[in-house]
């Protein structure tokens, strides 16, 4: 089972110059908590920009570099979509973390998507991609307030309720 967890502005903005705009604590919590002890799939910017290797979770980087390779055994490189699959054939949940590029490709073949919408719109060069509501219907919206940093958001877990057309990764 696939699955996408981001956090967008109302502008669907997700980064800027290879970074995160925003730090919101309470965000990074549920990020945490949703992810802990299942596998992370990202693009290799993406896996670039974080602080180390998140502990607890294994880190999968898609990377056209085939020079790229992390010394750290928590990090595995895979280099084509299609090594995705098995991941989408599992019973057990793993998470499409970033960037943007990713989420556009594999969109078509997730099964949920965890949103944190942040109310405010951003400048920003990486966007996440407009979501069909014939595609993924809402399943539960919590609205909240980061105390840190007073950020109003809200969390929204999609679920896809129509197959994708799309055809096997890596095709």
């Amino acid at each position: 089972m696939l699955s996408i967890i981001v956090a967008a502005s109302e502008n669907n903005v997700i980064g800027r110059d290879g970074t995160l705009i925003w730090h919101l604590p309470s965000d990074l919590k549920r990020f945490k908590k949703l992810t802990m002890g299942k596998p992370m799939i990202m693009g290799r910017k993406t896996f670039q920009s974080l602080p180390g290797v998140l502990p607890g979770r294994e880190h999968i980087v898609l990377t056209q570099n085939k020079q790229f390779n992390s010394p750290n055994e928590k990090v595995r490189v895979i280099h084509s979509l299609g090594e995705i699959e098995p991941f989408m054939a599992s019973p057990s949940e793993s998470f499409i973390i970033g960037g943007g590029e990713l989420f556009r490709q594999i969109l078509p073949y997730v099964d949920k998507i965890y949103l944190t919408r942040i109310h405010k719109s951003f400048e920003g060069d990486t966007f996440f991609p407009e979501l069909s509501l014939e595609e993924f219907k809402p399943l539960e919206e919590t609205e909240v307030m980061d105390e840190a940093t007073g950020t109003r958001m809200t969390y929204i877990d999609y679920e896809r309720i129509r197959p994708s057309l799309a055809p096997p990764l890596g095709q």
